[in-house]
């Protein structure tokens, strides 16, 4: 079997295509510049942010609880806190000041109650990027049986959440898992994000599956995905690309929640 590669470029450029800053949009990125990974992030947001004349200042954690209040009261924007959080940051106490109308991630519990209700303001990017790539896809989740790997409120739980709201049967496999490869291997739609280099094999996937890959870890100067690339080449029909697979989506969903906010 052939496998095509994705990469989401033209996709997350049709969603910057329907975005128009108003005056006094704008975002905050806290980064730790120590973390490579979420540094590069940074900068693919900024460079889709420049595309549509969005304003995004990317600045270090502040220090003390003291400096993340003035932080928080500084910015009239939604402010997106990228992981990994350095030591000491109450990623909890951060989202209770910042409120639900700044957290632009869908993390906050008002947030995330209403996506859980169905009833969502604000997705997570990454669920919602990688809902829109399985959609694109396979053409439909309506009925689609889909396999999440992970279970992170920021990725795994959300997804399930708007994979179902498509329609789609969902499995959710996380960490206290048995036999993983048993709750994926007959999936139409096997969606990764552990965080696990190399953890799904081709025992893991149906032939002619769509295997989407959402967990990056780096390695080195490497980017390194969840599933196994050499195992699912020839074997599944779509294999999304890391980081250029799901990465480009999510900051435009990412963008685009921003513009929500402000409205």
């Amino acid at each position: 079997m052939h496998t095509r590669i994705f990469t989401g470029h033209d996709l997350a450029a049709s969603i910057l295509d329907t975005l128009n800053p108003r005056p006094g949009d704008g975002l905050c990125v806290l980064a730790d510049p120590t973390a490579s990974g979420a540094m590069a992030f940074a900068d693919r947001i900024l460079t889709l942010a420049q595309r549509i004349g969005l304003p995004v200042e990317i600045t270090d954690y502040p220090k003390s609880a003291q400096a993340e209040a003035t932080l928080i009261k500084a910015h009239d924007r939604p402010i997106l806190p990228l992981l990994p959080t350095p030591a000491g940051f109450d990623m909890r106490r951060f989202l209770d000041k910042l409120g639900p109308r700044r957290d632009v991630e869908g993390l906050h519990p008002e947030n995330a109650g209403r996506l859980a209700l169905g009833r969502p303001d604000i997705t997570p990017p990454t669920a919602e990027a990688a809902t829109l790539v399985a959609a694109h896809l396979a053409g439909s989740l309506q009925g689609a049986v889909v396999s999440v790997i992970g279970a992170s409120a920021s990725v795994g739980r959300p997804l399930a959440l708007s994979l179902l709201a498509q329609g789609a049967t969902v499995r959710v496999a996380q960490e206290t898992v048995k036999d993983l490869p048993a709750e994926t291997r007959d999936a139409d739609i096997v969606c990764a994000a552990a965080g696990a280099p190399g953890l799904v094999k081709r025992d893991h996937l149906r032939k002619g599956a769509i295997a989407i890959d959402i967990g990056v870890t780096r390695a080195g100067d490497r980017l390194i995905g969840d599933i196994d690339p050499d195992a699912a080449r020839g074997h599944v029909a779509w294999l999304t690309a890391v980081p250029d697979g799901v990465g480009p989506v999510t900051a435009a969903c990412l963008l685009r929640n921003v513009l929500r906010l402000g409205r």
